[in-house]
């Protein structure tokens, strides 16, 4: 979850302490969000498991749950674009060409998995330099809002601090921009503080950054499953060792009368083996519970989809679900965690809205954006013979 920063009033937010926030944020929530990163393009936490014997095989099987988790959650609840309407059909027409000119319907899908992944997103609304209204999506490493102290946490600034690295002489700095409703103030770090510029206004009369949350925690959505999907991924790496381990089985030979390493070589060429009486061959191998470990794997596998309320398409009882009503009640798990989305979604995509009225209004307009409305579509099979 990550920490919400409060402060008596936006007077009282001064360099230092905006140093001291990006500080604070580069130790607490960067490393969590590039941990959950690295899950959704398979690189957990087994790709980095080493063996004390480094004789012994060491394989690090990553599975790729959480962008199962992540890519079906969003096609399922973005997979078809979200639909504007407006019984103000000159605003309505307006906000599209904006919406159409940013390729929306691709943006929100980016920051739907973004949301997904890490649990938060952040979007930029600015004017390029032949003043069209732009969306940005922007890199949640870098990015934090500072509230107010009130009951209302209103929003007071958006900060936004980039690494840069000179390519030249090596030397690496970090830019800072910070957003109010008003002004944008642009700053470098020095050292151990921050100098600013002066403010700039943007006129777009509410703060131009937009957070998105995944849900009220602000958490991913297999961030509470992590653990069992590390543990899935020992399971499976362990059960490759296992078998190359058996591949490395040692032949036991009782009763052989042979002295030298060639003989031994000789026998592996010729295929035959000369024993004494009474002797025997046979491998020494380590033996594994197979049942067991299977069985174990299926029990972690069921419990990721269960509890993450993720449906696995695969499973055979999915696939049997012909009614529309048995297919609902498959996904109801999945419902449920994106109306959640959905709602926090709408609140930031009203957000949006209002930025873009504003520039619009501003522009020689006189529009009032709760006139749009948002509908979605979930993205299912849908049964012809029933519909039929």
């Amino acid at each position: 979850m990550i920490e919400k920063y409060k402060v008596p009033s936006l007077d009282s937010i001064t360099p230092e302490l905006i140093y001291s926030l990006i500080q604070r944020y580069e130790m607490n929530e960067v490393p969590r969000l590039k941990r959950l990163k690295k899950y959704y393009v398979g690189q957990t936490d087994v790709k980095q498991r080493v063996m004390a014997d480094k004789s012994k095989p060491n394989n690090k099987i990553a599975s790729p749950f959480s962008a199962y988790i992540v890519d079906t959650t969003v096609g399922y609840w973005l997979g078809k674009p979200v639909v504007y309407q407006s019984q103000d059909e000159e605003l309505m027409a307006k906000v599209q060409i904006v919406l159409d000119r940013n390729h929306e319907a691709n943006h929100n899908t980016n920051l739907g998995k973004d949301l997904a992944t890490t649990g938060v997103a952040y979007e930029l609304i600015y004017l390029d330099n032949e003043k069209n209204i732009k969306l940005k999506r922007l890199n949640a490493e870098s990015v934090f809002m500072i509230y107010d102290a009130t009951v209302e946490e209103t929003p007071l600034m958006a900060v936004r601090f980039m690494s840069i690295e000179d390519y030249i002489t090596n030397d690496t700095y970090t830019v800072v921009e910070l957003y109010t409703d008003n002004y944008i103030i642009e700053g470098m770090v020095n050292g151990d503080s921050l100098a600013l510029g002066e403010p700039e206004p943007h006129y777009f009369g509410r703060i131009p950054i937009i957070q998105y949350k995944n849900n009220d925690e602000m958490t991913g959505s297999f961030e509470k499953v992590i653990d069992l999907i590390d543990s899935y991924d020992l399971a499976v790496s362990d059960t490759s060792n296992n078998l190359e381990y058996f591949a490395d089985a040692y032949l036991v030979l009782t009763g052989l009368e042979a002295t030298e390493a060639e003989d031994i070589q000789d026998m592996k060429e010729s295929r035959v083996m000369v024993l004494a009486e009474g002797g025997k061959a046979e491998w020494l191998v380590k033996g594994q519970a197979s049942v067991e470990v299977e069985a174990f794997k299926d029990r972690l596998k069921e419990d990721i989809f269960t509890l993450s309320q993720v449906p696995n398409l695969s499973d055979e009882s999915f696939g049997n679900a012909s009614s529309g009503v048995s297919l609902q009640y498959k996904l109801f798990g999945l419902e449920n965690i994106v109306s959640i989305t959905e709602r926090n979604f709408t609140k930031s995509l009203e957000k949006r809205l209002m930025l873009i009225t504003n520039m619009i209004n501003l522009m020689g307009g006189n529009h009032d954006y709760t006139f749009i409305t948002m509908n979605y579509t979930r993205n299912i099979p849908a049964n012809l013979s029933n519909i039929a």
